[in-house]
């Protein structure tokens, strides 16, 4: 208002203005209202294990129980598409991963190798969120699959003999104190039976020469004695996929899922 009480040219009475700019909220209020609200982002399962142990079968399985959208981001067909550098492979891996898992997509991780650098990788997926998972399969029965694995046809499901040995060493070690989560128990003699087996078969002396020290310094499997196996890095299961049928396995995946509230 002017000093003598008329209001400035060009101006709307006071009623006037509050009630179009109700009317302008209102609007506001009904637009954002139909504007997409984004989902809340996938599960992530991750399967970590040594080559041949049967991540690739069971991820399957878990992909057929989802009833909403699941994909599995694999290890192997990552690397074979990847083309940038060398020592950022995993973590784009990972990276790769969680923005699947935002975008609303459940997801099914087949890894090898994660607890190389465990801190930064679960850095970028939130491992708070994640269900991590040990796949396992003891020595003698992974040489086994190495060896239907080589005998096939596809050159790209060919595995060398002492992979899964190196894996094997990398991913496991004796338990040290009780409360841990078991993998296995077995024996010295068992691990080193297998071990042998492979050398024999690798055709490359001075890897298996190299490895067995390992096996020695780690396992020490020049003494026969019981040997409880357990991760080296942190999990919330352990599959075990000679012990249990795939179905088993999934459903244990799933129950853990359910356990923390996520639907699948």
């Amino acid at each position: 208002m002017t000093p003598g009480g008329r209001r400035p040219p060009g101006t709307a009475p006071r009623g006037y203005r509050d009630f179009h700019m109700k009317q302008l909220l209102c609007l506001c209020l009904m637009l954002s209202a139909c504007l997409p609200v984004p989902g809340a982002p996938g599960s992530i399962i991750l399967l970590n294990g040594t080559s041949s142990a049967g991540k690739s079968s069971l991820a399957a399985v878990l992909v057929a129980r989802f009833t909403s959208p699941c994909a599995v981001v694999s290890y192997d067909d990552f690397h074979r598409a990847y083309r940038g550098p060398r020592a950022s492979f995993l973590t784009e891996f990972y990276r790769h991963a969680r923005k699947v898992s935002d975008a609303g997509t459940n997801v099914i991780i087949d890894t090898v190798e994660f607890d190389r650098d465990a801190d930064r990788y679960c850095a970028v997926l939130n491992c708070s969120n994640v269900v991590r998972t040990v796949v396992y399969c003891p020595l003698p029965a992974i040489h086994k699959r190495v060896d239907r694995r080589n005998a096939s046809d596809d050159p790209y499901d060919h595995r060398g003999v002492l992979l899964a040995f190196q894996q094997f060493v990398e991913m496991y070690r004796p338990q040290s104190a009780p409360g841990e989560l078991v993998v296995e128990k077995t024996t010295t003699a068992a691990l080193r039976s297998a071990l042998e087996e492979a050398g024999r078969k690798a055709d490359n002396p001075a890897r298996y020469e190299a490895l067995r020290r390992e096996f020695v310094r780690v396992f020490d499997i020049d003494r026969d004695r019981e040997l409880v196996l357990v991760p080296r890095g942190r999990y919330d299961l352990v599959l075990n996929t000679r012990a249990a049928k795939k179905a088993e396995n999934a459903g244990r995946v799933l129950t853990l899922l359910e356990q923390r509230g996520r639907s699948h």
